[in-house]
């Protein structure tokens, strides 16, 4: 009876734990962009879950909007007036070029910055991160390696805008089959969404994949 127990437990918690993530990761993303949106003085009166569902709607109806104005000539050309003002102010064209890339990449699934994704022994021997190839590694940081090395990003869960820049030996990158946009969903929601993987018939046998 207990051995039966055990097993329905572990066979809910697989349903019912993708559900609960999900559930999770949406409702942080829900109070994270009205918190943003509403005074903080709305944010525990008794009405807040309505004025939160209103400042969602208002928000949806304005993206929208502007997602109408900028597939129009006019304002598309707003779009590169406003980029090219944001190119002058150090530090923020920087950060506003990086989300740029990110937003992209998972919405559109186009890689952009990324070429791929790979798995690189990081921080320490032993244990493992995603990473996303950006270029091979040239210029003084090659000439002064004896391997040929390669340019990999290590971003941070669940913020992707910071991380580490590494070089990592080319045989020392175990390569990934999933996209970039997969990989990304996968830093950002810490690893509760994974893609499903089918091994192919060349990293079957291998046993490793290509690296």
């Amino acid at each position: 009876m207990w051995k039966g127990l055990r097993n329905s437990f572990f066979a809910g918690l697989l349903v019912v734990l993708p559900v609960a993530a999900s559930i999770g990761i949406l409702w942080w993303l829900f109070t994270t962009i009205t918190n943003f949106l509403l005074p903080v003085a709305w944010r525990s009166e008794l009405w807040s879950p309505l004025y939160r569902v209103a400042a969602l709607l208002a928000f949806a109806a304005v993206t929208t909007a502007a997602g109408w104005i900028t597939r129009l000539v006019v304002g598309r050309r707003l779009v590169t007036l406003g980029e090219g003002l944001i190119e002058r102010v150090p530090l923020f064209n920087k950060t506003y070029k990086f989300v740029k890339e990110i937003s992209h990449t998972l919405l559109t699934g186009q890689k952009t910055m990324f070429q791929r994704v790979v798995l690189v022994e990081f921080p320490r021997p032993g244990t493992w991160a995603v990473g996303f190839v950006t270029s091979e590694s040239s210029g003084e940081p090659q000439a002064r390696t004896r391997a040929q090395v390669i340019n990999v990003f290590v971003p941070t869960t669940p913020n992707p805008t910071s991380g580490f820049l590494i070089l990592v030996p080319r045989e020392q990158v175990i390569a990934m089959d999933m996209t970039v946009a997969e990989g990304m969903k996968m830093v950002i929601s810490a690893g509760s969404v994974v893609p499903p993987y089918l091994p192919s018939a060349a990293g079957a046998a291998d046993g490793n994949g290509a690296r």
